[in-house]
C-alpha cells in the first residue's frame, strides 16, 4: 500500500512538472471543451483568453507550420497553444514529424507529456522561432535527430525544456529565458545566453543563475563536475546522462526539491566539515533510485547528512567517508 501511494504521488508530480509554465498564463485542457478541425489540426477554443489552441496534428504531418488563426463558428481566434497530452489520445504525428515552424501568435509548445509513456519525437530535426515571436515555453520529450533550434535575439522565450537532443549542439537563447533544462543528453552542446540577460548565464558547462548562486543545469559530456565556488544553491542538474560525479564545496548549503529525484547511480563529494546542505523534508519522489553515493569528509557531516536524507524521503543511498560505507539509507 505504502508502495501504492509512492507511486501515485510520482504521477502527480510528473503531470505537474510537465504542465509547468513560467509565463502569466497557462493553458489547462477542459474535457468539456468542444473540439473541432481544419486542415491539419484538431482545436478547441480556451474561452479564458479567447484564443485557439491545438489539440492534435494530422498523423502524417511531416512538416509543422503553426497557423496564426483559426476561423470557428465565424469567429477568428489567435492560435496561442499548442497542447497535446497523451491522456486524451493522439495521432501519430510523432514518428514523421521533421520541422516545426513556429507561428508569431504562439506562445506555448507543450508536447513533452508524448514522453510520459516512453514516446519521442523521433525524427524532428529543426525547430524554427521567428523574429518577434510571442513563444515563451517550448517543452518537449526526447528529440534524437533534433540538430537546430533556431531561435531570434528578439524572441519573448522564458522557458525551454527538452527530455534528450543527443544531435543538438549549438542552442543560442535570448535574454528573456529563465529557466534552461537541456542537458540530459546532448553530450557535445554549446549553449550561449544572451549577455543582457538578467536570469541566467553560462560558465563552463554549467548554466547558472545570472548572479552565479544557483546551478540550473549542466551539458556536454564530462563525467566529473566540480560546482562554481560562487554556488549556494544546487539545482535539477544530475539528470546529465554523462555525468558520473559531482564534487560540492562548502558554498553550497543548499539542494533544491528536485536534485536527488534521479534514478541513475551517481556519486556526490561533499567537502563540508560541519553539517551538510538542507535538503527539504519530503521532497523527494523519484522510484527505482539506483543508489546516490555521497562521500563526505567526517563522521559529523555524515550524521547531519543521514537525517537530513531520511526526512527527505530518499529511498536509497550510501554515505561513506573515504572508502568505507558509514550509513545505509533504505526508505521503502
Amino acid at each position: 500500500m505504502k508502495r501504492f501511494f509512492s507511486y501515485l504521488m510520482i504521477l502527480i508530480m510528473i503531470m505537474t512538472m510537465c504542465t509547468i509554465n513560467l509565463t502569466s498564463y497557462a493553458f489547462v485542457y477542459n474535457d468539456n471543451m468542444t473540439n473541432f478541425e481544419e486542415d491539419n489540426f484538431t482545436y478547441c477554443i480556451d474561452s479564458e483568453t479567447s484564443s485557439a489552441v491545438i489539440v492534435d496534428i494530422k498523423a502524417d504531418t511531416r512538416i509543422l507550420n503553426i497557423p496564426e488563426t483559426v476561423v470557428c463558428k465565424g469567429i477568428t481566434y489567435p492560435i496561442k497553444y499548442l497542447s497535446i497530452f497523451t491522456t486524451r489520445g493522439y495521432s501519430s504525428f510523432s514518428s514523421v514529424l521533421e520541422t516545426i515552424n513556429v507561428s508569431k501568435n504562439i506562445e506555448q509548445i507543450d508536447l513533452f507529456d508524448i514522453g510520459y509513456y516512453n514516446g519521442l519525437l523521433s525524427v524532428l530535426k529543426v525547430i524554427n522561432v521567428p523574429s518577434g515571436s510571442k513563444l515563451k515555453e517550448l517543452s518537449l520529450p526526447s528529440c534524437p535527430k533534433l540538430k537546430k533550434i533556431n531561435i531570434t535575439s528578439d524572441s519573448g522565450l522564458i522557458n525551454i525544456s527538452i527530455d534528450g537532443c543527443p544531435k543538438l549542439k549549438k542552442l543560442s537563447l535570448p535574454k528573456t529565458v529563465k529557466y534552461c533544462n537541456v542537458g540530459k543528453d546532448a553530450p557535445k552542446l554549446k549553449v550561449k545566453i544572451a549577455k543582457s540577460n538578467k536570469y541566467l548565464k553560462v560558465k563552463g558547462n554549467q548554466i547558472l543563475s545570472n548572479d552565479g548562486k544557483k546551478l540550473i543545469d549542466i551539458v556536454g559530456n564530462k563525467s566529473k563536475v566540480t560546482v562554481y565556488k560562487t554556488v549556494k544553491v544546487v539545482d535539477s542538474c544530475l539528470d546529465n546522462k554523462y555525468l558520473k560525479q559531482l564534487t560540492i564545496g562548502q558554498n553550497v548549503n543548499k539542494f533544491s526539491d528536485s536534485l536527488l529525484n534521479i534514478s541513475k547511480k551517481i556519486k556526490i563529494v561533499l567537502k563540508h566539515k560541519n553539517k551538510a546542505p538542507k535538503i527539504k523534508k519530503k521532497s523527494i519522489w523519484a522510484y527505482d533510485i539506483k543508489g546516490i553515493n555521497f562521500h563526505v569528509q567526517n563522521k559529523r557531516v555524515a550524521k547531519d547528512l543521514k537525517k537530513k536524507l531520511k526526512a527527505s524521503g530518499i529511498e536509497k543511498a550510501k554515505i561513506l567517508i573515504g572508502k568505507k560505507v558509514i550509513y545505509k539509507i533504505e526508505n521503502y
